[in-house]
């Protein structure tokens, strides 16, 4: 849960069930902004259906004021995370349960729920 603190600082230490609600609901969660919400859409996108990235898919990024660098920047972030969850899976490190608050263990098992189409 490293990274929901890391969240929570840059995000002048945001309440768990505001971090919980951007898991829920990136498009509704209050402590996004439409720069982030567009970033979590294009990495979501990337990571599960990379098959129909377009280059809108970028415009989007530009439109919400991301420069070039911070698009290649979001780029390999996500590429990254999904080649080291690639490889997580590829050793059977697939159900982990992390640590930290209810909550947030509440709203992760959902998304995971959502993912697999439950």
């Amino acid at each position: 849960m490293n990274h929901g603190q890391l969240f929570r600082d840059a995000c002048d230490n945001a309440s768990i069930d505001q971090i919980a609600e951007v898991l829920n609901n990136p498009e509704r969660a209050g402590i996004l902004d439409s720069a982030d919400r567009a970033m979590l859409a294009y990495a979501e996108k990337m990571t599960h259906t990379p098959h129909e990235m377009k280059k809108t898919d970028i415009e989007s990024l530009r439109r919400v004021g991301f420069s070039e660098e911070n698009i290649v920047d979001i780029i390999a972030a996500a590429a990254y995370r999904n080649f080291a969850n690639s490889i997580n899976y590829a050793y059977g490190h697939v159900e982990q349960n992390p640590e930290g608050p209810k909550e947030l263990q509440t709203a992760i098992e959902r998304l995971k729920k959502k993912i697999r189409g439950e």
